[in-house]
């Protein structure tokens, strides 16, 4: 997944369903993140294997979204505070590994499937209306003309899109991006089998389960990164706050 090249998300508004999966206790801020000291946009979210640290991934990317730099910090939960690193830990790439893998780490046949797909778009209105579209003489003061026709032709374009699904749910659609797995989705450690997403601009999270059960959180309204601890009890996610701030939340999960 980390090879697809050329995508960006445009995911649907998720629905909330009557199934239960999981539920979040009482969501806490611990840090206020502002994108000012990131020098980028969130790229990753990990959790240290103890649970008392978490490791925050800033880039600043281009416009099909390859990665020209990278900032590294280090949140003490205890603390709740933000410390700039030099390199991202080891347990933090090790922790990234699953959390945005493929495939569910308890049950490899929950996995996300990708498929490719290209669609024609206008980038302008196409014309209408005048003595053309009427069977008459073209008149450029009346409506469209052959040149206005053969302009708005011009103007189509080929997108390239990649949806991924599991089971049978779509995660998301990327238009024109680079990808960046788990960026607005994370796996559940064995031995639960769920998966968490959310939009990628931003939205609730929504769980769903080996069964294709889904259930959308209380308690995130606009969460990127989500991450579930180690030992699967607590879910963290940035919370957007406004364009330029957001709020690193943990929930405990029941």
């Amino acid at each position: 997944m980390l090879a697809l090249p050329l995508l960006a998300l445009t995911l649907a508004s998720p629905q909330p369903t009557s199934t239960s999966t999981i539920t979040l206790d009482s969501p806490r801020a611990v840090v206020q993140v502002d994108s000012g000291n990131l020098k980028g946009e969130p790229l990753r979210l990990s959790w240290s294997p103890d649970g008392s640290e978490l490791y925050l991934m800033s880039a600043d990317r281009d416009k099909v979204g390859n990665i020209r730099s990278s900032r590294g910090f280090i949140i003490a939960l205890a603390k709740g505070s933000l410390k700039s690193v030099d390199q991202e830990p080891d347990w933090a790439s090790k922790y990234w590994a699953w959390k945005a893998g493929q495939s569910s780490p308890a049950a490899p046949a929950f996995r996300i499937t990708v498929s490719q797909d290209q669609r024609s778009v206008r980038s302008v209105a196409a014309p209408t209306g005048g003595a053309l579209a009427r069977g008459g003489t073209a008149d450029p003061a009346g409506g469209t003309t052959i040149t206005d026709a053969a302009s708005a032709a011009s103007t189509m374009q080929v997108e390239h899109v990649y949806t991924l699904k599991a089971r049978g749910e779509i995660i998301g659609e990327w238009v024109n991006q680079s990808v960046v797995p788990g960026l607005n989705f994370g796996w559940a450690p064995p031995p639960r089998q769920l998966l968490v997403f959310a939009r990628l601009d931003g939205g609730p999270l929504v769980a769903l389960d080996n069964q294709g059960r889904r259930t959308q959180l209380q308690g995130a309204d606009k969460a990127l990164l989500p991450a579930f601890s180690d030992d699967g009890t607590k879910l963290a996610w940035l919370e957007r706050t406004d364009k330029k701030h957001y709020a690193l939340t943990i929930a405990n999960v029941k």
